[in-house]
């Protein structure tokens, strides 16, 4: 039975690596949004260009869209794809919605019960009103001139502390943590099934879809500065909630000395092989592979490998066909 895995292009939109994703049998390909092209935008290109591959908002936030806006994205996507669409969900975080968006990024994790529930009913086609704390729509329903090809589209929600880690378990499809150091992930996971147990669901209601960081060389030292330089621009550049949880792994004190170092290279340097063992596969294409199947043992049933941030098209393409499912 070949391997399930699928792939974050994160911010690039590149055709022809879309294409190749396809042809070497990965499951679905993810795009990122945060403060450059539209994942829906770039999604609809690709639909254009593939014919089975899934395609995956990896993510769009709950605050710069209404339920409907999403829903009506979404429901469009999957019928261009022809019922290929998957909803990645977030709540980004204070930079991205209140500095870039110019909203209030307030009680994230019960606007995310409501965003999913409302846009589940907007597929389905519910045509009642909706009371709710943060959206009241009269109607919940598209015009009778668009039937969404799938009344059900899977909702996928990327969450990292316990609170919302129960709440993925309770209400969504599936679950997308990023950088979760694997002591962490192991905890996590008893969130997921007290949301389950919450929601009163089964662990194969929920598909556990892990972000891997994975950087590919022959030479262990170049894959893994690749790897470092890349964990180290999340935890200077990219405000959110990674270090919290990196601490609660016992790293606080190489989170400071990240943040603090005065230069790039500095900060690499900085980050701890033991945490980089933690939540990136890095090496050979054969210790990518062994690294990829530990995860699978772990608990995550889905691996959604990306390269480092930074990487070369070439570097992209040796991720791709070192993972390739098998």
């Amino acid at each position: 039975m070949t391997a399930r895995t699928s792939v974050l292009f994160s911010t690039r939109d590149d055709l022809e690596l879309v294409r190749l994703a396809e042809q070497l049998g990965f499951e679905s390909v993810w795009a990122a949004e945060g403060q450059g092209k539209t994942a829906f935008g770039k999604l609809e290109r690709w639909a254009s260009a593939t014919d089975d591959i899934g395609l995956a908002t990896g993510i769009v936030n709950v605050f710069s869209r209404t339920p409907a806006a999403t829903a009506q994205a979404i429901a469009t996507l999957d019928a261009h794809s022809d019922g290929r669409a998957i909803l990645g969900l977030g709540v980004a975080h204070p930079g991205v919605v209140e500095g870039f968006h110019g909203g209030e990024f307030d009680r994230p994790l019960p606007r995310t019960a409501e965003y999913i529930r409302l846009v589940r009913r907007y597929l389905e086609g519910d045509p009642s009103s909706f009371d709710g704390e943060f959206f009241t729509p009269e109607r919940t329903s598209f015009w009778e001139a668009f039937e969404p090809v799938r009344s059900e589209i899977p909702i996928y929600n990327a969450a990292l502390g316990p609170a919302n880690v129960r709440l993925t378990g309770q209400l969504a499809d599936g679950w997308l943590p990023n950088l979760y150091p694997r002591a962490e992930f192991r905890r996590a996971c008893e969130w997921l099934e007290t949301g389950l147990e919450r929601g009163d669901r089964e662990r194969d209601d929920i598909d556990v879809a892990m972000y891997v960081l994975v950087s590919v060389d022959d030479e262990p030292a170049v894959a893994r500065e690749a790897a470092a330089r890349h964990v180290a621009t999340y935890f200077r550049d990219i405000p959110g909630y990674y270090d919290r949880v990196a601490a609660d792994a016992g790293f606080e004190s190489m989170i400071d000395q990240i943040k603090t170092a005065p230069t790039m290279d500095a900060a690499a340097d900085a980050v701890a092989d033991e945490f980089l063992n933690h939540v990136a596969v890095a090496g050979d294409e054969a210790v990518v592979r062994s690294q990829l199947e530990e995860l699978r043992t772990a608990g995550v049933d889905l691996p959604i490998v990306r390269a480092p941030i930074g990487a070369d098209r070439d570097a992209v393409e040796a991720v791709l066909r070192s993972t390739q499912p098998q």
